[in-house]
């Protein structure tokens, strides 16, 4: 090799101990005289792709090709680093000329099958971990890997199996810790995943996410024990750009649009902030009909779906052509699913494709309009968006916030729920519809048979006010909880009915109650229902619904007012706290939305210590439910309609 045998020596050696700035110095002041050779130009790619220097990495890992395309080392690097770029598909045509060069080699089976897991290649994934765990049985790496296909696969008992095989053979890999604490979660075995998480947070308190997962962790069992103190800190570190938070997330914990929107607009960054810079492509297409395609990983039984199947219906097919694009879990009896495809042009399942795929399945439609109902919330796919697959982008009903997405070009709302002096905390532009932008639900009646139910059924009191509280847990927090147990002792006879799904968030919400002073007694608990039907039925049962703060009910408030059950409300500084006021001031029930908490209290306490003015209130819900506009779903459509002349008209 001609090159200075001393000057690449030291290099390499303070490459491999970690002193990789000096390192490189010393093989770019080489380059300058060893202009074609190979190897410096891998080291110096490798030493830019572990400075997270991607594009440079990629540049030298080309040059290092260019002189030599028979060295598989480079090619797995340069995978890597396109990898990291989000470039799955151009990554896996490098780890398949390594392994075509390099039988056996194992790095580039298991970085193979970490890109063939983001492209949803589950299967072929496996095949790669497996193959290495053959090779090499303590190969942590893998076993991790291979637990995360299996996550994405649902099979969780499975995932936990390589996790703990991964931890065994490094008992300090946090990561696999923090995989394994996950699976916890995704089975609702939030004590176990919390006693995963403490020992990560022994050993790296900053670690990625750590102070979300804790905190979430706690609330879905009602542990609250250093609640403010944990809440103080994350707000600290958000107002200091030190964290990042999931953006559905923080609307549980914060009333602040912008802590909100400034959280929205870091995670979008943080997330694409390796990826090329797209020029977004918004040049309209002259189709005969507009298409519209509509995104959502909710086309099952969820308040989304429940909402928009009407609106589906009554699109005017004579103007509209309308696609689905599905992402969600493809349940089996779907019937959801099943009753709205018939309204579609086309309807995709997309679960299993790639976001490269999904997007030219999109653009090969030629869509004139992408409508993302689900935002950032549990099944997003951002990355479809991100890249553009319609010159007009709208973000609706999913997720009651700002994307983040620069490329996302409009969010529907109405003027109650962000006022047109916030639209500086979008990244969209602000589309106001002319009343309350999210209608009543789907009609279900005829979904599935209906029971009925007696309070006895539920160990419910037979005379007694029952207060309904059912909500996912994470939107209790201690202090709405401290009002609902003031209203418990201002009226005398009463009981709060609660949702909880498990022995340990049942304790720990008793405990929280008899620290308020409440005997256990006042706490009636009951588990959800699958069957939505069923579901408003119990919801009868009930007296007065009590609503969250800071995260309202959004679209089950359509439900409470099915079953003719009237709902507490708390308005507040943010979307998804105003949802539920955006609601009810629309249908002329205003009386029952609260300023603050004293005044929330107030309302609770007055509606159930005086039944004439709760049976009053009972009858104005039934009237406005067979008479007003958001119950309306063709007047609706015709103005979501008009929504999309209007943004598919202007001039860019």
């Amino acid at each position: 090799m001609n090159i200075d045998e001393e000057k690449f020596s030291l290099a390499k050696q303070l490459h491999v101990s970690g002193r990789i700035i000096e390192a490189q110095k010393i093989y770019l002041k080489l380059l300058k005289i060893y202009n074609e050779n190979y190897l410096l130009y891998y080291f110096v790619g490798t030493t830019f792709l572990q400075l997270k220097n991607f594009n440079e990495a990629i540049n030298n890992f080309e040059k290092s090709l260019k002189y030599n395309r028979s060295y598989p080392e480079t090619y797995n690097n340069l995978g890597i680093a396109l990898a990291e770029k989000k470039k799955y598909s151009f990554a896996l045509t490098n780890y398949n000329k390594a392994i075509d060069l390099k039988a056996g080699y194992i790095d580039a089976h298991l970085n193979r099958g970490i890109s063939l897991n983001k492209l949803r290649k589950y299967h072929e994934a496996i095949n790669d971990f497996n193959f290495v765990i053959n090779k090499d049985p303590n190969n942590s790496k893998a076993f991790n890997s291979l637990g995360n296909v299996l996550m994405e696969l649902n099979q969780f008992d499975q995932a936990l199996v390589s996790y703990e095989k991964a931890i065994m053979i490094n008992k300090n890999y946090l990561e696999a810790i923090s995989n394994k604490a996950n699976t916890f979660e995704s089975q609702k075995k939030f004590t176990e995943a919390l006693d995963l998480l403490n020992k990560i947070y022994d050993k790296d308190p900053n670690f990625l996410g750590l102070y979300q997962r804790v905190i979430t962790s706690k609330m879905s069992i009602f542990e609250w024990e250093n609640f403010f103190e944990l809440k103080k800190t994350i707000d600290d570190k958000l107002q200091n750009n030190e964290i990042i938070i999931d953006p559905l997330i923080i609307y549980y914990l914060f009333d602040d649009l912008k802590i909100q929107s400034n959280n929205s607009r870091n995670y979008i960054k943080n997330k694409f902030k390796d990826c090329d810079k797209i020029i977004f492509s918004n040049k309209k297409i002259k189709n005969k009909k507009i298409k519209i395609g509509y995104f959502s990983g909710d086309f099952h039984n969820h308040p989304v779906m429940h909402i928009m199947s009407e609106i589906f219906k009554n699109h005017n097919k004579e103007n509209f052509e309308i696609y689905a694009f599905s992402y969600g879990p493809d349940k089996e009896n779907n019937i959801w699913k099943k009753d709205v495809i018939k309204y579609f042009k086309k309807f995709y399942q997309i679960n299993d494709m790639s976001d490269d795929e999904a997007i030219n399945l999109a653009k090969n439609n030629q869509l004139d309009i992408a409508v993302d109902l689900s935002g950032l919330t549990k099944y997003s796919r951002n990355n479809i968006f991100y890249n553009r697959v319609a010159p007009i982008q709208i973000n609706y009903l999913g997720y009651p916030g700002t994307s983040g997405l620069k490329s996302m070009d409009y969010v529907l709302a109405d003027e109650k729920v962000i006022k047109q002096t916030e639209n500086k905390y979008f990244t969209e532009r602000v589309c106001y519809l002319p009343n309350c932008y999210i209608p009543s639900s789907h009609d279900i009646s005829r979904k599935s048979f209906n029971k009925t139910y007696l309070r006895s059924d539920f160990n419910l009191p037979k005379n007694e006010v029952v207060f309904c509280a059912f909500h996912n847990p994470l939107k209790i927090n201690p202090d709405i909880f401290n009002v609902w147990m003031n209203i418990l002792k201002k009226t005398g006879n009463s009981v709060i009915w609660i949702k909880a799904n498990d022995n340990i968030a049942r304790k720990n919400l008793l405990q929280e109650a008899e620290k308020r002073a409440v005997n256990s007694d006042r706490i009636v608990f009951t588990k959800g229902i699958e069957d939505i039907n069923n579901h408003l039925q119990r919801l009868k049962l009930a007296d007065i619904f009590l609503d969250t703060f800071p995260y309202n009910s959004h679209s089950t408030v359509y439900d409470y007012l099915t079953a003719n059950l009237p709902m507490i409300i708390m308005k507040g500084q943010s979307f998804p706290s105003r949802v539920g006021s955006s609601i009810y001031s629309s249908l002329g029930l205003s009386e029952l939305v609260a300023k603050n908490y004293l005044d929330y209290e107030s309302i609770a306490i007055n509606l159930a210590n005086n039944k004439s003015e709760l049976l009053k209130v009972k009858k104005k819900i039934k009237t406005q439910i067979n008479k007003h506009y958001l119950f309306d779903k063709k007047k609706f459509t015709l103005d979501l309609e008009d929504i999309y002349y209007k943004v598919f008209n202007k001039k860019n």
